[in-house]
């Protein structure tokens, strides 16, 4: 075992070597003469920088919460009509202080939501975060985002609680049509027969999938900005409010960390919603890894009308 001075001492040597190897990647990367040998330099000095930091990764894996499968997930919503708000890097990110891609810049406000709803507890709001189960099958994003922020999310996290996948709608079955086919039919009970209201931002990345919402009773959408919503908060969840009733509508929002937020005060209010994501992209992708095309049409999704 390392005593308190070997850690402090190999740690500090680590961060040198990543700050190196992260200015290399930044001098060698304009080199790629294409896009893809950019993107293929970056790589090779992210492997670098994981393989240093390998011990931690692990490390935190075996400290993280126990989280359910997507399918456990999906069948608790179904069965008790519960809400869901998902907390993946980029909430996690903001909450911590750190900017979130372009959809959100840092709001006190807003991060000290995310915090309460994170650490919330109440009956039938599920509080899902991303499923940490394996090193290797979290991808570089995790692996990176563990080695900055890793043991600050472990604090915002109770590791005597179990919590539900926000993978539920995001990470699908890419092993056969059936796997991917019954995943989907399964998520569809959330809103059969239901009337749904999307929240989403203006020219968001958000794409209506007939595949996916054929079995719904109708499908109306609320827009809202498509960078820093949280702005126009209070004017969008009043909106909702006064005109889609919550003994009509399964309210899901699309709307990135303030979806978080809004589903989880809808919900407090007596709406179900569901912190929905980009689910129909992850669909078409799915469906590309598949067959090679996201145009293949899924007959077996039509046989739910």
């Amino acid at each position: 075992m390392k005593n308190s001075n070997e850690k402090e001492h190999s740690g500090v040597i680590r961060a040198f070597a990543r700050a190196v190897l992260r200015k290399m990647a930044l001098i060698l990367a304009p080199f790629g003469i294409t896009r893809q040998g950019r993107a293929r330099i970056r790589e090779f000095f992210d492997d670098l920088v994981i393989g240093l930091y390998r011990e931690e990764i692990e490390s935190f894996i075996r400290r993280y919460p126990t989280v359910w499968s997507e399918e456990e997930t999906i069948q608790y919503i179904i069965e008790h009509k519960a809400s869901i708000c998902r907390f993946g890097d980029g909430e996690l990110k903001l909450i911590v202080g750190e900017r979130h891609k372009s959809f959100q810049d840092v709001d006190q406000k807003l991060n000290d939501r995310l915090l309460e709803v994170l650490q919330s507890n109440e009956p039938n709001i599920l509080i899902g975060i991303h499923p940490v189960r394996a090193f290797d099958r979290l991808g570089r994003i995790w692996q990176k985002f563990i080695i900055r922020i890793g043991d600050q999310v472990l604090d915002l996290l109770d590791n005597q609680r179990s919590y539900p996948s926000m993978g539920a709608f995001r990470v699908l079955p890419k092993k056969s049509r059936a796997s991917l086919v019954d995943r989907i039919k399964l998520t569809k009970k959330i809103w059969e027969g239901r009337k749904i209201l999307f929240i989403t931002g203006e020219n968001s990345r958000f794409r209506f999938e007939e595949e996916l919402f054929n079995n719904a009773a109708s499908v109306d959408f609320l827009y809202a900005p498509s960078k820093n919503a949280f702005g126009r908060y209070d004017e969008i969840i009043s909106e909702i409010r006064a005109n889609y009733p919550k003994e009509e509508y399964l309210v899901m929002p699309v709307l990135g960390p303030t979806a978080t937020v809004l589903a989880y005060d809808l919900a407090l209010s007596g709406y179900q919603a569901i912190d929905f994501g980009q689910m129909p992209g992850t669909f078409k992708k799915a469906k590309e890894s598949l067959f090679g095309t996201a145009d293949t049409i899924l007959d077996e999704l039509y046989n739910n009308k």
